[in-house]
């Protein structure tokens, strides 16, 4: 396996420093010295939207060496944490951190000192503070257990020799509930043997690709459940020369379709609160500083929140005061307002949320009242099993829209409704 890395960083620190290379596309460059010839690349090129990259350095975009965009397709929530797994010169670091907010945070992972130093010259010339570039390798991720709530990657884990490892630590340092969301090669057909051994087509993603069922199979034996694999571009033979491959007139035949960008997800079990480690009680005075924390740090107004404290419920722990997640339920007549669902990072994807939004309805319930509404950037497909829907903003009643409505969320652009049976 050292020999296998020491051909990829050599790779990718060689297109870093002199543009030469393609990572994942062309051996000669002629595809990625910049972001306009990126463009032209059928790996790379594509991927990424102008807005998306708005802001960014300019020359950004032509350093990305991956097979497709996890940024676009990982759902990505305010105050979250985000690990990208081989992150190059950080694109998709920088992109994540945008999305997570400034209460959330994005590492990014790489072994090569030349795109580690590159990346943080991005961070910097981006602006961006809430990231932060890790020297390390990805079968050997240097942070705790159950430290992230999503782990990207794009185009990196078929670089290694011990898949069933990266995978394993994947495992490990996501959150119990956490999301595994990357991008990667997926060969459909057995590539020939000379292929296979071949540490140019290796470093050039192809080599050391898998099968779907392979995919599945090591995700699974990792301990992942909820895996999906959703092709996103099938390579035409005749990008078989950018995919770093020089075919005989045999392979010609053979491989045509052999080569698909995916789109790989899969989620780690969540372990579920028990009851006797929680609380779930109405706010009181002495909570106002620890909701507006938690409320801060998940990058959420905390407008409002202490003139109505008693709107709020808390989840705290059974052997500490911590306030593990919170809720607040503003009542104007028989109609009601959610807002400023959150929990802390260390207690998601344990039941804390759905506990939550429960008592929430049931405390709606009581009060006899007939729909409750809520705006949100983050929270609608989450609630959306609950029993929320989609509506224009144009429906929202005014008096709602004119009082708690607008003090809970005036510039979010999703507007959800729920009637109370």
């Amino acid at each position: 396996m050292n020999e296998l890395r020491e051909a990829v960083k050599e790779k990718y620190a060689g297109f870093i420093t002199k543009k030469t290379g393609c990572g994942c596309g062309s051996a000669t460059g002629g595809c990625c010295g910049d972001a306009g010839k990126a463009a032209a690349n059928p790996v790379t090129g594509g991927l990424y939207g102008s807005q998306e990259v708005s802001g960014l350095p300019e020359d950004m975009l032509g350093t990305s060496l991956g097979c497709g965009n996890p940024t676009a397709l990982a759902e990505l929530y305010a105050g979250e944490r985000v690990l990208d797994l081989g992150s190059g010169a950080g694109l998709d670091v920088l992109l994540s951190a945008r999305r997570v907010g400034v209460g959330g945070k994005a590492y990014g992972l790489d072994m090569t000192d030349e795109m580690l130093e590159q990346a943080r010259k991005n961070q910097q010339a981006a602006g961006v503070e809430n990231a932060e570039f890790l020297k390390g390798h990805i079968e050997e991720i240097p942070l705790p257990a159950d430290a992230v709530d999503v782990i990207i990657s794009n185009c990196v884990i078929n670089l290694s020799g011990d898949k069933d490892q990266v995978l394993r630590e994947a495992f490990r340092v996501l959150r119990p509930g956490g999301r595994l969301a990357v991008s990667d090669i997926v060969v459909t057909k057995e590539l020939p043997e000379r292929i296979r051994k071949s540490l140019t087509a290796w470093a050039g993603c192809i080599a050391g690709a898998l099968s779907e069922a392979e995919y599945r199979g090591k995700l699974t034996k990792a301990g992942f459940r909820d895996i999906e694999v959703q092709v996103t571009r099938v390579y035409d033979i005749n990008e078989a020369a950018a995919l770093g491959l020089n075919l005989t007139a045999e392979e010609k035949t053979v491989l045509p379709g052999a080569l698909v960008s995916a789109f790989i997800r899969a989620r780690k079990p969540r372990k579920l609160l028990q009851s006797a480690e929680s609380v779930l009680r109405q706010a009181q005075v002495g909570d106002g500083a620890g909701i507006m924390s938690l409320l801060q740090n998940s990058g959420l107004t905390t407008c409002g929140v202490e003139a109505r404290i008693n709107d709020f419920w808390v989840m705290t722990g059974t052997t500490s005061p911590d306030i593990l997640g919170v809720i607040g339920l503003t009542v104007n007549g028989r109609q009601g307002v959610l807002r400023s669902l959150a929990v802390a990072p260390e207690w998601r994807g344990r039941g804390v949320a759905a506990a939550l939004v429960k008592n929430a309805l049931t405390e709606a319930k009581k009060r006899d009242l007939r729909e409750i509404y809520l705006l949100t950037d983050t929270a609608a497909d989450y609630l959306k099993p609950f029993g929320f829907e989609m509506i224009e903003r144009s429906e929202l009643p005014a008096g709602l829209l004119n009082s708690s409505l607008q003090e809970a969320c005036s510039v979010c652009r999703m507007c959800l409704k729920k009637m109370v049976q």
